[in-house]
């Protein structure tokens, strides 16, 4: 499982490329791409001379990876991309790491409410 913290608000276009630069820099993922994945993943680091880095074109690429891509890792497992609508946290793995994170999520919640009701 792979988590991503945005910058606050909207995601970023430094998010979308750092995203994506993240997931060709792995081995096992580059491994399990299909060609169109891997050209997805490949438009939206490419560097580009308009002044607007073809911003629109990258997060409708971006929006399309988000809502289809999926890769399966060695146990079959499919790995995809979830976002926790409170923090606007990306992650990026199977539906057990998913869950398993909103947990963890909930737990630092609680945490953190604590942390500042006693002045900690």
């Amino acid at each position: 499982m792979m988590f991503f913290e945005m910058d606050e608000g909207e995601v970023s276009l430094a998010d979308i490329k750092r995203i994506a630069k993240h997931l060709l820099d792995k081995k096992y993922v580059l491994s399990h791409l299909t060609p169109e994945q891997y050209q997805a993943l490949a438009y939206i680091i490419t560097p580009t001379l308009a002044p607007d880095h073809n911003e629109a074109a990258i997060r409708e690429c971006w929006q399309h990876l988000f809502d289809s891509f999926s890769i399966k890792d060695s146990k079959d497992n499919v790995l995809k991309f979830y976002q926790d609508k409170q923090t606007g946290r990306i992650y990026f793995g199977d539906e057990a790491g998913w869950k398993e994170a909103q947990i963890f999520e909930h737990n630092e919640k609680n945490f953190t409410q604590l942390k500042y009701c006693r002045g900690l």
